[in-house]
Order: C-alpha cells, then structure tokens, then sequence
C-alpha cells in the first residue's frame, strides 16, 4: 500500500461524495427556497440534539461491540483504541463503492493500538457474523410484513427484489460459517468441488487479464495457479472453525452481547430519522397507513427497508441513492416543504457526522505513515498464517 496513492485515492472518493452531495442539495435549494425557510420555520433545537446523540451511538455501539469480542483474544486491548477503530471503518466504508475499504482501515488501526493480527481475524469474523444475522432476521422480518401487507410504504416496491435477494446471500454465509462451525469437512468438500467446476473459467480469465500490460503480473500471483484458490479457501475454513470454538468454550455472553449491540448499532442510526421529525415538528403519526406498530417502530421499520439500498449501494456514501430512497420511503412523515431540510439534516447526522470523526483518525494516520506501515504490517502476518500453497499437477 502506497501511502501517497492511498491519500489521493481516499481524497477522490471524498470529493465525488462530498461533491454529489453538494450538487443535489444545491439543486434542490434552487429550486424550492421557498420550501426550505418554510421547512426550517418550526425547528426544535433540542430534538435535533438528540439525533445528533444517537447518530453518534452507531459508533460508540459498533466500537463497543468490537471491545466485547476482542477482549476475550486479548484482554489488554483499549476501549479507546477499538472504538477509534470502528470510526476509522465507518469513514473508509463510507467513501468507498460497497465499503470495501472498510474492513482493512480498521485492521490497521488495532494493529496500530497493539492488538494481534490473529486475535483482530477472528474478532472481525464475529462482527460479520453479528452483522449478517442482523441483515438476515430483518430481511425476514420485512419479506414477511410486506407479503401479509401490514408494511405499505410508497416505492417499496422496488426493493421487495433486492430484500429478497439480500436474505439469500447473508442466509447462505451464515449457512456456510455454520457448516464450518459444526462440520468443517462438509464445506471442504463443497468447496473442493466447485473448485473443480470453476477451474477453467477462473484459469482462462488469468490467462485473458496476463494479456494486458496493466495486469500482466496476475500470472504470477500466488493463487493464479492452478487450485490454489481452492486450497486458501479449505486453509481457511479451519480457521473459521478454529476462531469460533475459542467462543464457543469462553465467549458465549460476549457473543449474545454483540448481537444484541448489533441491534443498538443500527437501530441508534435509524432513530435519527425519528427525532428528526419532531426535530422539524412534524407529526410523527404518517398520514397514511405504514405498519400496525407504534409510531417509532414504523420509522424504524421504514429505515430498515431503506438500510438494504444503502449498504448495496454501488456509489460511495451511497450518493444518490440515499437522497432518492428517503424521499419517496419517508414521504407518509415528510411533506414537500419540509422535504428538503430534512433530507439535508439526515444526511449530515445519519451519514457524514460519524464520518468526520473517523476521517480526522484516517487522515492523522496517513499524515505520520501510520496506516501504511500497519496495513502492510498486518498484511505480512496474513500471510505468515498461510501455509505454502501447493498444487498437483492437473489440480
């Protein structure tokens, strides 16, 4: 990792955000000035203050549910350090298409804090286990109200598809964690064949990118050969299983603790929406039928729903889709004159306020070479945990 490309790269993303996100606000000002001062001519300072509080929970309870895991590998690690970690993860996930950069920016940032490369995999796979089974039940949750039509909302429609298809995906990596939980030879097996099945096509898309000059050195790759993919994939099922037994012998409370985190870390997020409205005051009752529930659980059903477009969402910070989704989703609360500061006030709160924090933590990083030499350092002790791989001929 090259920490002048990285700093570049990151200031892009940034700026195509931040950018996107100027544009629509200053499209929407042009148009509806009107509307803005009329919006903004009820505001209750103090409800706006307690979005601001619970937009901060998602960090505070994604960093305390990081603690909890982390402190069963290494009792010794901070509660600073790992909830700096979980701002540094919302920054860089944030800027970047599908948060992909997400997890190797907080990787860093353990490293950094003194946390082992081994006992950070391991606590990070039981995020993402939290993290899905959280996705999973309310993909399930949302599939079952919309199919008995107690959840209407305008445009939900549109994301019926992409629930569903969610639910299959989170469904099925929780399926295979389990699987190398409780039978890891099982998964071995039903990775050794598709292994098998996907041999030639992944060989002649080595073989068709060795073409180019700009990709000619995936030849040479480690897992370019010939079934070594599937052997890193077997090596790592053990380490799956490996990981969970530690918490399955003393981590189980810490566990059902981070699930239920899980829940605080999302749910603190989607409240912000609520207090918004009172915030702006407007009723919080929708002017249409939502869902036979109280009045906060149908805005956090609502930003449920919503959550599936953003996490999805092919843009970084989910730029577009986010300003979209919340008008139509949001519209039973939201009228036309307070449509646009509420937009602007969610946005800020919801997204780029957690943002901002972790982005003084990335960029301090950057600055002193910190994040460079961790990511490469933790990248290194990746690979020590690897054994040579080896393959037969005709593998």
């Amino acid at each position: 990792m090259n920490r002048a490309t990285l700093i570049r790269g990151i200031q892009l993303i940034v700026a195509i955000t931040l950018g996107t996100f100027a544009f629509l606000l200053w499209r929407a000002v042009s148009r509806h000035q009107a509307d803005l001062s009329s919006g903004l001519s009820d505001v209750h300072p103090g409800w706006i203050a307690v979005a601001c509080v619970f937009a901060l929970q998602e960090g505070i309870c994604g960093g305390t549910r990081m603690f909890v895991l982390s402190r069963v590998l290494c009792p010794e690690v901070r509660f600073r350090t790992v909830v700096a970690s979980e701002f540094v993860l919302m920054f860089v996930g944030g800027v970047t298409p599908g948060q992909l950069g997400a997890p190797v920016a907080q990787v860093a940032t353990l490293v950094e804090g003194g946390m082992p490369f081994t006992a950070i995999a391991t606590a990070e796979l039981l995020t993402a286990f939290c993290t899905m089974t959280f996705f999973l039940v309310s993909a399930i949750v949302l599939m079952s109200m919309r199919g008995a039509g107690v959840l209407v909302v305008p445009g939900a429609e549109a994301l019926d598809v992409l629930v569903g298809f969610s639910a299959v995906v989170f469904g099925s990596c929780i399926v295979a964690l389990l699987l190398a939980v409780l039978h890891p030879p099982i998964l071995k097996s039903v990775l050794r064949a598709a292994g098998g099945a996907l041999h030639a096509p992944k060989q002649a898309l080595v073989r068709l990118a060795a073409r180019t000059e700009r990709f000619a050195s995936v030849k040479t790759h480690p897992l370019a050969a010939a079934g070594a993919l599937t052997q890193r994939m077997v090596i790592s099922v053990d380490r799956v299983h490996e990981g969970f037994m530690v918490y399955a012998r003393r981590g189980k409370l810490a566990v059902a603790t981070a699930l239920g985190l899980t829940v605080g870390f999302f749910w603190a997020r989607f409240s912000v929406a609520y207090f918004l409205l009172l915030g702006l005051g407007l009723s919080t009752t929708p002017r249409s039928f939502v869902a036979p529930l109280p009045e906060f659980f149908q805005v956090i059903a609502v930003q449920s729903l919503l959550n599936f477009a953003l996490y999805l969402s092919p843009t970084p910070g989910a730029s577009g889709v986010a300003e979209a989704g919340s008008n139509v989703l949001m519209s039973p609360w939201v009228d036309g004159a307070h449509a646009l500061p509420y937009l602007v006030l969610w946005r800020v709160l919801a997204l780029f306020l957690c943002m901002f924090i972790g982005g003084t933590y990335v960029f301090r990083y950057l600055g002193t070479d910190v994040l460079e030499r961790r990511a490469k350092e933790a990248e290194a002790a990746r690979r020590a945990l690897d054994p040579p791989v080896t393959t037969a001929p005709g593998a």
